[in-house]
């Protein structure tokens, strides 16, 4: 019951400050096509402060360690291809990246609080699974987008997964980072996962967690390699990352 209770809450102050969020945000949005081509990262940068917010009276979340934070936003623009534990981790990894473009195959993000309004000023775009025109569509945009210099977040397992094998990698960022010749910028987040699971909207825990955020070195990919190549390659990285970790932590 308490789970529940602290669950509720925790959906409610982030509902709560999402619509402070946009009502803050979606003027400027608007104002600023008029001096910018991009207009979004004003949206972002408001919106920001208001998942920092969140974070900080979730009375869940523990200690936040981003192992090298210099290496975000430093290869702009780039592929950040993320672990991926928990529904939380999207609005963790907006805390610190900046000028984006994501996609999400969560049911919140088609409400039309969270996405109707501003799926270009938050550069959130929602694909139903299964839906092959949403994801050619999304595709382009981000296309689009590394074009005019922002970057790509995506979870290449495709959903969540608390263990420490990562699962098969969909091949749509390596195809993105490949053919735009842009560097991949691994990320492995750790600990989002004792917090809310999959398969569940209710808080696995009444403790605070720590989180850990490893953003690692940037990959580039090769002259004439192949997305396949790439895709295995730097899931190879990733895992020997996290094998490391674990054996140093005597996991």
């Amino acid at each position: 019951m308490k789970k529940t209770l602290v669950s509720a809450y925790v959906y409610g102050l982030f509902i709560f400050l999402m619509v402070f969020a946009l009502l803050s945000a979606y003027p400027i949005f608007l104002l600023a096509h008029l001096w910018s081509k991009k207009p979004r990262i004003y949206f972002q940068k408001i919106v920001q402060q208001y998942f920092r917010l969140f974070y900080k009276l979730m009375p869940l979340m523990g200690k936040v360690t981003v192992i090298h934070p210099e290496r975000a936003n430093a290869s702009h623009p780039c592929v950040y291809v993320s672990s991926h534990q928990s529904s939380i981790d999207y609005t963790l990894l907006a805390t610190i990246i900046d000028d984006y473009v994501t996609p999400s195959n969560h049911f919140i993000s088609d409400y039309f609080l969270f996405m109707k309004i501003p799926r270009h000023a938050l550069g959130i775009y929602y694909i139903p699974k299964g839906s092959l025109s949403e994801v050619e569509r999304s595709y382009k945009a981000f296309e689009n987008a590394l074009k005019l210099g922002s970057s790509v977040i995506i979870f290449p397992e495709g959903t969540r997964n608390n263990t420490q094998t990562l699962r098969t990698f969909k091949g749509g960022a390596f195809r993105l980072a490949t053919a735009q010749n842009v560097p991949v910028v691994p990320v492995i987040i750790n600990g989002t996962g004792n917090i809310v699971s999959k398969g569940s909207n209710v808080s696995k825990t009444l403790d605070k967690k720590e989180i850990n955020i490893s953003f690692l070195e940037a990959i580039y990919p090769q002259e004439e390699e192949t997305f396949l190549s790439f895709r295995k390659r730097v899931k190879l990285v990733m895992q020997s990352n996290i094998d490391k970790h674990n054996t140093t932590k005597g996991v």
